[in-house]
């Protein structure tokens, strides 16, 4: 049974086109930060200076620039090239075909994973201390009487 707003959504036939957009652009937000720090310990490491962005933030000039600059060059990139930019259509459109979770079901698949990885810690506890008793007490007691 699917949710309502799964079966919204795929009634509104939504281009997959738009999720592939905003999934390169936020792709390309952190691939900006990320290159920026990269840059930032570099730029110090190599004792390049730098101007302060943002008065009271830790943001530097240069390499958030060039940072920004290498995350919308390599967003280009990936739109241009036909495979990575099919590649990423294929998986927006076989994500409008799935049939999404109510909240209902997630809550109690998750109540059962939880459940189920309590009960497995329980019993790898009990086997681990067996385990330690056995070879701490019982063998050595064991190896005497032979």
């Amino acid at each position: 049974m699917a949710s309502e707003a799964s079966e919204q959504a795929n009634r509104a036939e939504i281009d997959p086109k738009r999720f592939v957009v905003i999934s390169f652009m936020l792709i390309g937000l952190v691939l900006a930060f990320f290159f920026a720090n990269i840059l930032t310990r570099l730029f110090i490491e190599l004792g390049i200076g730098q101007k302060q962005l943002v008065a009271g933030l830790d943001l530097s000039t240069p390499p958030y620039l060039i940072g920004l600059l290498l995350a919308v060059g390599t967003g280009a990139y990936c739109w241009t090239n036909q495979r990575i930019h099919g590649l990423a259509l294929e998986v927006a459109t076989e994500l409008k075909r799935v049939t999404w979770p109510t909240w209902e079901e997630t809550r109690i698949s998750t109540f059962a994973v939880v459940f189920a990885s309590l009960v497995a810690s329980v019993l790898l506890a009990a086997i681990d201390a067996l385990s330690l008793r056995m070879m701490v007490d019982w063998l050595p007691m064991f190896w005497e009487m032979l």
